[in-house]
């Protein structure tokens, strides 16, 4: 008797941690993103990089502009490829740009261009 009773408490315990795994909430998607370079001369293209999580292969990600208070999608975009992209872009405008990368409702950090 006594080892039937462990062995159903045993079994409810596996099963009681197994749902605990499964009920896990899956972490939210990140982008990332880096700029081969901070500084350029006024049109030099600099490429972006960045690893992705929890986005799907063959999404597309988008680089997007700070104008003032609002973010402008650049005709640059790129297809995530074993959790990874790389796109490239020139600036006609000086000053310094303020820049993110963006899939759907995910973004990444900014990171800031300086265009001479």
């Amino acid at each position: 008797m006594r080892i039937a009773t462990v062995a159903v408490a045993s079994a409810a315990l596996v099963a009681a941690g197994a749902t605990a795994a499964v009920a896990a909430p899956a972490p939210a998607p990140s982008i990332t993103v880096k700029a081969s370079a901070t500084t350029v001369r006024l049109g030099d293209a600099v490429t972006f990089t960045g690893k992705v999580d929890g986005i799907k292969e063959g999404s597309k990600v988008t680089l997007q502009v700070k104008d003032g208070r609002k973010w402008v999608s650049l005709p640059a975009t790129a297809k995530v490829a074993k959790a990874s992209y790389k796109l490239t872009d020139k600036f006609d405008k000086k000053g310094v740009e303020v820049l993110r990368v963006k899939d759907g409702g995910t973004v990444s950090k900014n990171v800031s261009v300086t265009v001479r």
